[in-house]
């Protein structure tokens, strides 16, 4: 840690910033002044992360009896207010944070803090020291990246002023990309976006309504990434649309899953277009990130998305089945609705056997006639009413057949009723 009056420290001669200070360090004691300044002003070498003012460096002799260290010309305390001197220091610390991680990870390939230097803020009299962040550098065998770590990205006109500083400074084929800190507030307006890409398992991805300054920063040709602890998110655009129904297509679902399938999105990779409705951001471990040697390799992210794009378009299919399906069967006859009561008994058909045919009653027996209803005389008579004729024979139908079963005579004198014991007698 740097001892005396500030806690940060640029170095206008390197463009860096003095992390450690000790005798030997290559420092020159005092101003130490140069043509450090816009156009070549001669400025003091060091300055102030807070204020900008010059400051001077002490005790850095071998022989000095004092610790090293850095104070301000007027030899007072930094002038800048408390909260920008908090505010510079938790900058640096993001990007000394982020620096690290990537010696880590591309051991042997330099990995810079460097001032970028803007001529358009500059000769608006804002210290460069005070204007931005530093920028890590990574100069690797193919690219230079410029790696801008901030919690908050500065206005639209100012990104675009850095980046062309950064291709001024660096060329016009250095990546610039910005690194930002995850903001509660604007990942919680838009919610989550349930995603499925081909071969992979359904997952949820966190969406945002860009702002200004980011699509500044697309619009520029810059990229912009999350860092949420060791997880970076990239983002890919969100293009929400209504399905127009088409000839044949009915889209008003009954059943709740269904219900919200008008309501579909398309997607822009590898860059949001400038129209997207929101921004989708694919998670990615920072590890993954870095597994190509001095260089951000987004192969992992870039697949996902191309996923997400191959099942769209199953999707859409899919959807659009199911809209014609339900217009087709909202076309068809409906199908007759079953009866609850007995079915109706089949016509008798007029062939049917003499069986099926329902028998008639049979006539009563003719009751038994007395000899007065029969006509019969004394005997010796020699002669027969034609009662007796009748019941005794009845007569023929018009064919010769008789008509009924033929009776015979009832007897003259009934039986008499025969006792089943003999009478008591009378004593």
């Amino acid at each position: 840690m740097i001892t005396g009056m500030s806690d940060w420290v640029w170095d206008r001669k390197t463009r860096q910033l003095i992390e450690s200070l000790h005798k030997g360090a290559g420092l020159e004691t005092g101003l130490a002044r140069g043509p450090y300044g816009v156009a070549g002003t001669i400025r003091g070498r060091y300055a102030c992360r807070a204020c900008g003012q010059d400051l001077i460096a002490r005790a850095l002799s071998p022989t000095a009896k004092q610790q090293p260290h850095f104070r301000h010309e007027s030899s007072a305390g930094c002038p800048a207010p408390a909260e920008r001197r908090r505010k510079a220091g938790l900058d640096d610390e993001v990007v000394l944070e982020l620096r690290d991680t990537l010696v880590r990870a591309w051991p042997g390939v330099p990995v810079d803090l460097v001032l970028v230097r803007d001529p358009e803020i500059e000769d608006e009299g804002d210290p460069p020291a005070t204007g931005h962040p530093p920028a890590i550098v990574v100069r690797g065998a193919e690219q230079t990246v410029v790696i801008e770590h901030v919690r908050t990205l500065p206005g639209a006109d100012r990104i675009l002023a850095r980046q062309r500083a950064v291709r001024a400074q660096f060329g016009p084929g250095a990546a610039h990309v910005w690194f930002l800190a995850k903001d509660p507030m604007q990942f919680a307006r838009c919610g989550k976006l349930s995603v499925a890409p081909r071969g992979r398992d359904r997952t949820v991805h966190a969406t945002i309504a860009p702002t200004a300054e980011q699509l500044a920063v697309i619009t520029a040709g810059g990229g912009v990434y999350w860092l949420d602890g060791k997880q970076v998110l990239i983002p890919y655009g969100v293009h929400d649309f209504v399905h127009a129904p088409e000839k044949g297509e009915a889209w008003d679902f009954p059943d709740w899953r269904r219900k919200v399938w008008p309501n579909d999105w398309r997607i822009s990779h590898p860059l949001p277009e400038p129209d997207a409705t929101r921004w989708g951001l694919v998670p990615l471990a920072l590890h993954q990130m870095t597994g190509t040697k001095a260089t951000f390799s987004l192969r992992e992210a870039r697949e996902v998305m191309q996923a997400l794009e191959d099942v769209q378009r199953a999707r859409w299919r899919r959807r659009r089945a199911d809209a014609r399906e339900l217009h087709a069967s909202r076309q068809a006859p409906p199908a007759p609705a079953p009866t609850s009561g007995p079915s109706p008994a089949a016509p008798v058909s007029p062939h049917a056997p003499e069986l099926a045919q329902p028998r008639q009653k049979k006539p009563p027996p003719p009751q038994p006639q007395t000899q007065a209803e029969a006509g019969i005389g004394a005997p010796g008579a020699g002669t027969q009413s034609p009662t007796a004729q009748s019941a005794t024979c009845p007569l023929p139908d018009r064919d010769g057949r008789p008509t009924g079963p033929v009776i015979p005579p009832l007897p003259l004198h009934p039986p008499s009723a025969r006792r089943r014991f003999p009478p008591r007698r009378r004593t």
